[in-house]
Parts: C-alpha cells; structure tokens; sequence
C-alpha cells in the first residue's frame, strides 16, 4: 500500500513540474511584422538608391553595377510576380439561393467600397458563390483583419487557400 501511495505521488509530482515546463513554452505562431513603407511599394532598391530622395546633407549615393543586373533583378521580379502560395483569406459571403450570383456582386462591390487596398475574389463552386478577401500570409494577420470587419459581415470566417503574394 505505502509503495502504491509513493508512486502515485511520484506521478503527481513529475506531471506537476512537466506542467510548469509546458506553460512556461510561449506559443510563438505570432511574429511581429514590420509595416511596408507606402512610398517603397513597387520600386526596386536600385530605383529608390538612384534617386534625388537618397541624398544626404554629407554626399551623394552612387550606383556602379552592371546594366545586367539591374535587368537580372526585374525578370526575376516580373517572373514571379504571379507565383502563388499556401495563406488564408476571409470568406465574407457563401450561398447557394437563386439570387446568390447578384447577392455575391452586391457583397464584392460593398466590400471594395469600404476596404479599397483588400483584394476581393468572388468564386463559384457548384452550388455556391463565394466571396473572399484579403491575401494573409499567417492566420494571426487574418484573425487581426476578421476582428476588424466583423461588425460589418458577422458571418465571415478564415479559409485557407492558395494566395497571391501579398505586398505587406
């Protein structure tokens, strides 16, 4: 009997210090992102370093590279500029009634009123037209946009699908 005892209160004890270690680990899915620069969106470095705006009060920049990697560096751009990768986008409108394919128009174009920077997808799938916004990378940064728009479309949810490359 004193054996048994020991050994359940062995048990407690080891599972009470595994306890403490796992809820010392600190879920780490959230990665703080640093925001875009507006004014950077779309120019190359070798654009924005050759400009009058990067001058400094002590000097000038200059550029000396060969003309073939400037043009290297934008076939690479505009060659991937449609790859695709695995994200998450919200869905805002999902139905199949007779009105749907008009109800999902009307959502889309509401949608692209009010957020003009989100992309809008509308969709069908037999049965069901389906509209979905944004291009997410981590569901942290859709949970964040869903949180946002959810007075507006209360029924939205977060999907994952195959996304654009998204410029944030």
């Amino acid at each position: 009997m004193k054996k048994a005892f020991l050994t359940i209160l062995a048990l407690v004890a080891l599972s009470a210090v595994a306890g403490a270690q796992t809820d010392a680990a600190v879920d780490s899915t959230y990665a703080n992102r640093t925001a875009v620069d507006s004014t950077l969106v779309g120019k190359s470095i070798f654009q924005v370093l050759g400009s009058s705006n990067a001058l400094s009060n002590d000097g000038k920049v200059v550029i000396d590279q060969p003309e073939a990697l400037s043009k290297a560096m934008t076939s690479h751009i505009a060659r991937n500029a449609s790859r695709r990768l695995t994200g998450y986008r919200i869905r805002i409108f999902f139905d199949n009634k007779q009105n749907a394919r008009a109800m999902s128009e009307k959502v889309a174009e509401s949608f692209r009123a009010q957020h003009p920077g989100i992309s809008v997808y509308r969709g069908y799938d037999n049965p069901y037209f389906k509209v979905t916004v944004g291009d997410f990378r981590t569901k942290e940064d859709a949970r964040r946009f869903l949180n946002s728009i959810k007075g507006a479309y209360p029924s939205g949810f977060i999907v994952r699908e195959r996304i654009s490359n998204p410029v944030m």
